[in-house]
């Protein structure tokens, strides 16, 4: 070995690293770096495109909303014409068009109609306008709260899976409601109970809404009726209402009328489904029920009162307008008894597929 080889290496120091091993290393740093900007940059393009994807799902949700909220909105006003012009029959709203009369107090009825022109059914039936579904529901057909008996009261309760023992009382308190003196009942409750359990005291009023009975002590506590979903408001009126019209009444009140059987029930929703039941007696052939001579509760045409329900696949509510035809009146021809949105109501699996609204031929009819 050289003197001079020998300096060089006396000079280095020991186990120093060489100018190579420094290249190495910082190339190292560099690749590691860059691998870790690499992630970053893949974590924050995958979060900015799930934002952006997030943020173009809920416009187009909002979309959609806004869009079943205007169709609705537009189901309802065709909703209102409809019943404002066209004339009732026994079967329900007739395409045909008749010039009102501003002396009657009442919407226009007629007997016959032609069997081949379109109508409209008032039993809860759907019909599809667009994406919206809407539904008619005769108030005539289904159970007052403010006149019914406790006969009639004490059946409806069974279809909630309420007890026997337990429907007397509701009864009873519901009676005590809406009455307009404060004596209290038999198992009733009048002021006095409603102040020892904190509650509001009774209206001692008709009630306003179906949904009015949770007010009612011990009512709220009736869990197929203080349910949101119930189907209590598909049932229940408290429209002043004379008669009962078994043309349009829900098959759950059918159902729970005395000494009428399911094949009964069968027999009048099928007969009613072609063509509508005009006397007690028809009804009583096709139910197997006695119906006396003389004055009953049977009474074919609807009333004046109609239960408009509105939903669409895009809206988590459904919109129930309470409407009462009121063509005497001067400056309107129906008003309002009150318009609210709720969970939809259970109707069951054998709910039919909704048919399209005959808006053509009823247009078409206009004079």
């Amino acid at each position: 070995m050289s003197l001079k080889k020998l300096k060089s290496d006396l000079g280095r120091p020991l186990g120093g690293p060489t100018f190579s091993d420094n290249r190495a290393c910082e190339g190292g740093f560099a690749l590691v770096l860059t691998l870790v900007i690499i992630v970053a940059l893949s974590i924050m393009t995958e979060m900015m495109t799930r934002w952006v994807s997030g943020a173009l799902d809920q416009a187009f949700a909002n979309r959609e909303e806004v869009d079943a909220e205007r169709q609705i909105a537009e189901a309802a006003a065709v909703s209102l014409y409809i019943l404002g012009t066209r004339p009732f029959s026994f079967r329900g709203i007739e395409s045909l068009s008749i010039a009102p009369s501003p002396t009657l107090h009442e919407p226009q009825m007629i007997a016959g109609f032609d069997p081949n022109a379109n109508h409209i059914r008032l039993d809860d039936y759907p019909y599809r306008l667009k994406d919206a579904v809407v539904r008619f529901q005769d108030a005539r057909g289904l159970i007052n709260l403010n006149l019914a008996s406790s006969g009639d009261l004490f059946n409806v309760l069974g279809i909630f899976g309420i007890s026997a023992d337990d429907r007397g009382p509701l009864i009873a308190k519901l009676q005590d409601y809406i009455d307009a003196d404060s004596l209290t009942r038999l198992n009733g409750a009048e002021a006095p109970e409603y102040a020892d359990a904190g509650r509001e005291p009774p209206a001692n009023a008709p009630l306003r809404t179906p949904w009015e009975v949770r007010r009612i002590l011990d009512w709220d506590k009736a869990g197929g009726i203080a349910r949101e979903d119930t189907q209590w408001a598909l049932l229940a009126t408290t429209v002043s209402v004379d008669g009962f019209n078994v043309n349009t009444a829900p098959r759950a009140l059918l159902s729970v009328m005395p000494g009428i059987t399911e094949g009964g029930v069968d027999n009048v929703v099928r007969w009613r489904h072609e063509q509508p039941i005009v006397t007690g007696y028809q009804f009583g052939q096709l139910a197997g029920l006695p119906i006396p001579q003389g004055p009953s509760r049977f009474l074919g045409l609807p009333a004046n009162s109609i239960l408009i329900t509105l939903s669409s696949p895009h809206m988590p509510l459904e919109r129930r307008i309470a409407v009462r035809l009121t063509p005497g009146m001067s400056d309107r021809p129906w008003a309002i008894d009150y318009d609210v949105e709720m969970p939809p109501a259970s109707r069951g699996a054998s709910e039919p597929k909704p048919d399209a609204l005959p808006i053509p031929a009823i247009l078409s009819s206009v004079p």
